[in-house]
């Protein structure tokens, strides 16, 4: 298993659909040098929207890579579907933060000498985002694998309902402050509890659709042959 996941990178770089991701990362960033360019500089408040706009895209697109032709099809490959969409997330994940690293240093090239910029807090929001855009997007691939390109949309929506939710919270459970605001800190503290949700997410999505559906099958079928031994003592199916 360990030499098979160290093989199958290679074909997954291929077969996933980079574009929307890559489309992304260019509007990112033309939008950052845009708003240098308008201004002559990008200040502070300027680049924690920047970053969270950027890391919102990224997050949202970053679940194309997701979509697996094979997960319907278990008798095309030998490798296991846990696997290939463990991988396909790591691959995903690691592109869409690497892209929103990029961006994050470009707005810093035009932050003004000595502007303060709490990187380190935004990448925590950026990791919640991309993992929330990609949880979205592997729980609709396992319900409706034959649904494709149309499935990863719902990282999009797990987005959005995401920003929906959060401008409507109260100003002790506000989100999105910006740097010089005396909710920073305790943002940022409900921003790391909520970084496991879309972990755990992702872990439910990922298993093998077979071994849990066997495992359903045997819960079942327990279940009933408690039913049947208590109806009538002696039998069983």
């Amino acid at each position: 298993m360990i030499r098979t996941a160290m093989i199958l990178p290679r074909p997954l770089l291929r077969a996933v659909r980079w574009a929307p991701l890559a489309w992304a990362s260019l509007a990112s960033a033309a939008v950052v040098v845009l708003a240098a360019l308008t201004r002559g500089a990008v200040v502070s408040c300027d680049a924690v929207v920047l970053a969270r706009l950027s890391a919102g895209v990224l997050g949202a697109t970053a679940g194309f890579g997701l979509v697996d032709p094979m997960a319907y099809d278990t008798l095309s490959t030998p490798v296991p579907r846990w696997l290939r969409m463990w991988l396909r997330t790591a691959l995903a994940a690691g592109a869409a933060l690497g892209a929103w690293g990029t961006t994050l240093a470009l707005i810093v090239v035009f932050l003004p000498q000595g502007s303060p910029l709490l990187a380190g807090d935004l990448a925590l929001e950026a990791a919640t985002c991309v993992l929330t855009g990609l949880s979205g997007a592997a729980v609709a691939v396992r319900l409706r694998p034959r649904h494709g390109r149309a499935a990863a949309l719902a990282g999009a929506a797990a987005q959005f309902a995401l920003l929906s939710v959060t401008l409507f919270l109260t100003a002790e459970l506000w989100l999105w402050p910006l740097q010089d605001d005396p909710q920073w800190p305790v943002a940022h503290r409900l921003w790391l509890a909520l970084l496991p949700l879309p972990a755990v997410c992702l872990a439910l999505a990922n298993r093998d659709a077979a071994a849990t559906a066997v495992r359903w099958r045997i819960s079942f079928v327990h279940r009933v042959n408690v039913g049947v031994r208590w109806v009538f003592p002696g039998r069983h199916l």
